[in-house]
């Protein structure tokens, strides 16, 4: 009996796996439908970063809305720290907008889910340096407020978006769960199988969506503050509001319920 290749053996392989983990194994998403991912995912090769946020970050509508969004919300902020700079407290603005971009960015482009071991293992990575990369420079704007507030004797979690920025908890607490759960024994340890594990794993996924609630509730706060509003036109703060909502919308449209637990109607 002639003995199969090994590029045949491999894409069995892959058909047959079972949805079972968390995100690397997971192999029963929809099928692919950009030719060069469908290419690469016959091949078993891993595609390139720019093809992966290529199909996955702007695809359809609620893609390019969020694009869109995140672009146009970011841009005019930046315009008004430009056109008014105020120092110190200018990178606290400028620090939190980037910062929520790649926030956002980091989970469109795992909405779907990549549908092969290797697009799934560069999503993830991806994912990753996103969420990863983002922390560093949300902490850092965090604490470029912390001393400007210092060193001016000013009350600190004395307005509503002040308070909001406790969101950063939630980030702190998200990113960690999501790292242990990759790079330590802390799934097997505590779950003792996959299929377990997966059913966790939708928490990590559901609480991810409430943190990027408060993401956006936080900055939208922030229009309203005496600064902003002293320092930008009603049309400046209803674009970055107008910004910030469309590309939050957006991505809870594309939001697999299937991944959350939860049938669709």
């Amino acid at each position: 009996m002639p003995v199969p290749p090994a590029g045949a053996t491999q894409t069995a392989d892959h058909i047959d796996a079972v949805e079972d983990t968390p995100l690397l194994h997971d192999s029963r998403d929809p099928a692919e439908t950009d030719d060069a991912m469908r290419s690469n995912q016959q091949s078993g090769a891993a595609p390139s970063a720019l093809e992966l946020l290529g199909r996955n970050s702007c695809t359809g509508v609620t893609g390019w809305a969020a694009q869109i969004g995140l672009v146009l919300a970011t841009v005019v902020l930046w315009r008004v720290l430009w056109v008014h700079p105020a120092g110190l407290f200018s990178y606290h603005p400028a620090m939190q907008s980037l910062a929520a971009l790649g926030f956002l960015e980091g989970i469109l482009l795992l909405q779907p889910i990549p549908s092969n071991a290797q697009q799934k293992r560069k999503g993830l990575q991806l994912h990753q340096a996103f969420q990863y990369a983002s922390l560093v420079v949300i902490v850092g704007g965090a604490a470029v407020i912390i001393y400007n507030k210092a060193i001016h004797g000013a009350k600190h979690f004395t307005t509503w978006h002040a308070k909001s920025g406790l969101t950063l908890a939630l980030i702190f607490l998200q990113i960690t769960f999501g790292a242990a759960m990759v790079y330590t024994p802390l799934q097997n340890a505590l779950f003792k199988s996959e299929a377990r594990a997966k059913k966790v794993w939708k928490y990590h996924r559901l609480s991810g969506y409430l943190t990027l609630a408060f993401l956006t509730l936080t900055p939208m706060l922030a229009l309203a503050s005496d600064w902003v509003r002293n320092n930008s036109t009603a049309v400046e703060r209803a674009l970055i509001g107008t910004g910030l909502g469309v590309a939050a919308l957006a991505a809870f449209a594309r939001v697999q319920t299937s991944k959350l637990g939860l049938k669709r109607a």
